[in-house]
């Protein structure tokens, strides 16, 4: 295998681990675990009409508006909810209202408030901070009520599925200050990020994805029953004989941005089709890639890259800071008074063989050569046998 292909699959391993640190908390909703938590029939429809346990949630309808003026669409929606429950207190969030309790209350995150491009998105956070303040029910006003929600007050809090995984943030309801909530609000300054397509950059920083995606982290190591987030599955929600809620026209927030991605669910095949043509083109954008880097011209560039001043430069400046012993030093002895005792050594074999005093004269001397053109320095005596280990020296030096 080719050393450029080693590393255009090396760089795409690196790339897939770090979409899959980046998308982990989304690859995990592809798991629908919401039944094991779902609000049983029993709960939600007792045989003889009687609630058999107290409600613990207060008895307090949130819904959102930029003003009080609502759309005549909703407003049946509205008084049926108001209508059916007498006996629940009823705060309708103005944008001007929303801001000021933020301000008053949560001044820690109106920074992130204010800094929100997009109505929407504030309409996501208050619901959160208003059940954490005071608890109750949260109702888009595009769901119009169909019976009351005394059963639903039952557990510590509720929110409802959506298909085909996750949940959703237009109804739900908790006690005040409960766990999950409480991530909720702490997550959302560092959920704030632009993903340039709108409808996305909503979604997953205010929105549905973003509570499933806080929904998933709060529950993987497990909660103790009180900590429970109860799932309204979404025959009890609408659609049917003993749902709470009626649907009318909404999402009056979708740009073209999001009408063009829901349309995508009317065009299933077309969008498969656009899908692989899109991938079949990223597949040769790659080829050409491997090509050009497998180029004689890509491997000269990079020769006449590497080689040049600045690499040059590098190389001279590693190599300046490497201390090396010289090489006709390299084979000195390590003892450098061996000179000193071996004088010391002659004079006491001297005054102790005063008859041998020529001793060392009568040693006979060795001529050493050098063999030039060698890649190291090989010495040889008169006789032409090699000396192992011999200092180097230049071509005609002697050694007596």
């Amino acid at each position: 295998m080719k050393k450029e292909l080693k590393y255009i699959l090396w760089g795409h391993l690196a790339v897939i681990l770090y979409l899959v640190y980046c998308t982990f908390d989304l690859i995990t909703l592809l798991h629908d675990d919401s039944f094991s938590d779902a609000l049983l029939n029993l709960e939600l429809n007792p045989g003889d009409g009687t609630l058999d346990r107290p409600t613990i949630i207060p008895k307090i309808i949130h819904q959102t508006y930029k003003s009080t003026k609502i759309p005549e669409e909703w407003k049946p929606g509205q008084q049926a909810c108001i209508d059916l429950h007498p006996d629940y207190t009823y705060i309708l969030w103005t944008d001007d209202k929303a801001r000021s309790f933020i301000e008053r209350e949560y001044p820690w995150f109106l920074k992130t408030w204010d800094s929100y491009p997009y109505p929407i998105q504030r309409a996501d956070a208050i619901r959160y901070f208003a059940l954490v303040h005071y608890g109750g029910v949260y109702i888009d006003l595009d769901d119009g009520c169909e019976r009351r929600l005394d059963p639903l007050l039952t557990v510590p809090a509720f929110v409802r599925k959506t298909i085909p995984t996750g949940i959703s943030n237009d109804v739900m309801g908790s006690v005040p200050r409960h766990p999950f909530f409480l991530k909720v609000i702490e997550s959302l300054s560092s959920y704030k990020k632009n993903w340039l397509v709108p409808y996305i950059t909503i979604m997953y920083s205010t929105g549905p994805l973003f509570l499933s995606v806080i929904w998933k982290q709060y529950k993987r190591w497990g909660v103790p029953e009180a900590g429970k987030v109860r799932i309204l599955m979404p025959e009890d929600y609408k659609t049917h004989l003993y749902s709470f809620f009626a649907i009318a026209p909404g999402s009056s927030w979708h740009l073209d941005d999001a009408k063009f991605i829901k349309g995508l669910a009317n065009h299933i095949v077309l969008a498969v089709i656009g899908g692989f043509l899109i991938a079949g083109f990223i597949f040769y954008l790659e080829y050409l890639f491997y090509s050009y880097v497998s180029s004689k011209h890509f491997k000269k560039m990079t020769k006449k890259v590497t080689n040049g001043s600045l690499f040059t430069l590098i190389k001279y400046k590693l190599n300046k800071n490497i201390k090396r012993r010289a090489r006709k030093d390299s084979n000195l002895p390590v003892d450098f008074n061996v000179l000193e005792k071996l004088n010391e050594e002659h004079e006491d074999h001297h005054s102790s063989n005063p008859n041998n005093s020529n001793v060392y004269e009568q040693i006979p001397q060795q001529t050493y050569t050098v063999e030039s053109g060698s890649g190291d320095d090989e010495f040889y005596d008169e006789d032409d046998t090699f000396i192992a280990g011999a200092p180097a020296l230049k071509n005609n030096d002697n050694i007596v």
